[in-house]
């Protein structure tokens, strides 16, 4: 069936997306309407994130959910957005994360972006009800 390893996964992506954005915690929970408290609890994995969650954190950093449930992907798309910002300010961070990312990346597993596609496509199905 689903292996469910890469769920952990999801609160990091969300940590390094939301510094690639320069959002602090309290600026980001207010954004996707929850509390600084659940948003960190979610970074560090002690809750399970929702769906709704998901969807809106997507919408608030301008990702798609694939970005944010890929730890190869939120890598790429947090050095990209990076590489766009002011280079003054981003020069050092983006050297920083792009390790980081590289070295959590080569020591995970690697999920299947067939799970990805399946929870796009209900996405998509529930949107045309």
């Amino acid at each position: 069936m689903y292996d469910e390893s890469w769920l952990p996964r999801i609160g990091s992506n969300i940590r390094l997306l939301r510094g690639a954005c320069q959002f602090n915690q309290q600026q980001f929970a207010e954004r996707i309407g929850i509390s600084q408290t659940h948003l960190s609890n979610i970074e560090h994995n002690n809750v399970q994130v929702s769906l709704k969650l998901l969807v809106r954190s997507a919408n608030v950093l301008g990702c798609t959910l694939e970005t944010l449930l890929d730890r190869k992907a939120a890598a790429e798309w947090a050095q990209a957005h990076d590489a766009g910002a002011d280079e003054q300010a981003a020069g050092a961070k983006s050297e920083r994360v792009t390790e980081t990312v590289a070295a959590e990346t080569d020591e995970q597993e690697q999920y299947s972006l067939e799970e990805v596609r399946l929870l796009l496509k209900l996405l998509q199905l529930s949107k045309g009800r």
